[in-house]
């Protein structure tokens, strides 16, 4: 048995190796894994999921999970805990492009008509809870510190906590992130790479007061108002990443200005008061696609692909992976035959998963109000069915092309 590149570095700091046996070993303790971790445990498998951070701990993005993540937080049992944390319901919507609104409910998704944009150091507690009443070992403040392999094949992990030790699975999965550390342990190519499209601030506002979460639209700038706990809003504006080096220079002010340009009477509440969440931003938002799995070892949620967070489509995405992968592996851990089988229809279907919303998330990149699309935009405000299918389009539950047929 060898330990992948990865742990080369850490060899100074070797001083105890302790090694055991799992079914399954889950880096990352946020929710893509731990609705990974929840997902293999409800099969009867047994799951170490370690966690680098100190727990809980907090981590800014849009937030936002649409109507088919919703009904996957319901399908592993944490849904009631997350609408009982004080998590506004999200009901509806208005897209505004170029002038033109688009307004109504958001469609239904297997019974459920709502979305939800929780702060993540809640969702993430919540989920990490139900996985350890599931029987799943968490371990935060453990770094994954390299893969273990026989031949070919990932056979465990070397991980770092109190001290650095040795686990043995059948499977080691990647859900660390963009920047995962098990991607590269493993070597995953990146089987598609389309760069950096936008960059992104956020800020935090209480008490805005909207009836509706807001998208604004116009060539070059776009701006997304979503509710989340403490009756706060989470204010969100992106630019072309070829502009990304001038708001540096004053991202706050950036920040507002786009707000100022797209929706004035915001801008006006924003200049009476101050942020309770402060600027947060990224102009590194990677859009590539990795290979999801191989011998031994799967990657799920942003480690295995990643896209601008333009859509809010990340934690949606990564919540019908982590479910793909438990069914995949299902009762499919006790020989490599088994579990290869299980890897293989794993990367079917996360490759179907993402097919759309990465594709829909690279247009929406674009920036781009053309004279067509705002006047397919009017057509669609002037009609209740294509706002519905517009509605079903932005939550995921539809293609574009459907809208357009």
């Amino acid at each position: 048995m060898v330990v992948g590149p990865v742990a080369q570095r850490w060899e100074p700091r070797w001083r105890a190796a302790v090694v055991s046996n799992v079914d399954a070993i889950v880096v990352g303790g946020r929710c893509a894994g731990a609705a990974t971790a929840l997902s293999l445990a409800e099969s009867g498998h047994r799951v170490l999921m370690v966690e680098a951070a100190r727990w809980p701990s907090d981590t800014m993005s849009t937030l936002y999970i649409h109507q088919p993540g919703v009904v996957q937080l319901a399908r592993v049992g944490v849904l009631d805990d997350v609408l009982a944390s004080g998590c506004p319901t999200i009901i509806s919507l208005n897209h505004h492009v170029g002038g033109v609104t688009v307004s109504g409910s958001l469609p239904l998704f297997d019974g459920v008509g709502f979305a939800l944009a929780p702060r993540r150091y809640v969702l993430d507690s919540i989920m990490v809870a139900k996985a350890r009443e599931l029987g799943v070992d968490f371990r935060q403040r453990t770094r994954f510190v390299g893969a273990l392999w026989d031949g070919g094949r990932v056979v465990g992990a070397r991980l770092a906590g109190d001290e650095v030790y040795d686990v043995r699975c059948a499977v080691l999965v990647g859900a660390d992130g963009m920047r995962s550390r098990v991607a590269k342990a493993v070597s995953a190519p990146i089987q598609r790479d389309d760069g950096r499209r936008t960059f992104v601030h956020y800020t935090g506002w209480r008490d805005l007061g909207r009836a509706a979460v807001e998208i604004h639209e116009a060539s070059g700038r776009y701006a997304s108002v979503i509710p989340t706990h403490d009756r706060t809003w989470l204010v969100a504006t992106y630019g072309a990443q070829a502009a990304f080096a001038k708001a540096r220079r004053n991202p706050l002010q950036h920040h507002l200005d786009t707000v100022r340009q797209l929706d004035l009477a915001l801008w006006r509440e924003l200049e009476r008061r101050d942020p309770v969440v402060r600027l947060h931003g990224s102009g590194d938002q990677k859009n590539f696609v990795r290979r999801p799995c191989g011998p031994g070892w799967a990657l799920v949620g942003d480690a295995g692909h990643h896209k601008d967070s333009i859509t809010a489509r990340g934690i949606t995405d990564a919540l019908r992976q982590a479910e793909s992968l438990g069914h995949s592996l299902s009762g499919r851990l006790s020989s490599r035959e088994a579990t290869d089988a299980g890897l293989r229809d794993y990367a079917v279907a996360r490759n179907a998963l993402i097919e759309n919303s990465y594709a829909q998330t690279l247009s929406a990149t674009r920036l781009d109000v053309s004279k067509s699309r705002l006047q397919r935009h009017r057509l669609v405000a002037g009609s209740a069915d294509l706002t519905q299918h517009h509605l079903r389009v932005l939550g995921g539950i539809a293609t574009a092309d459907d809208l357009t047929d």
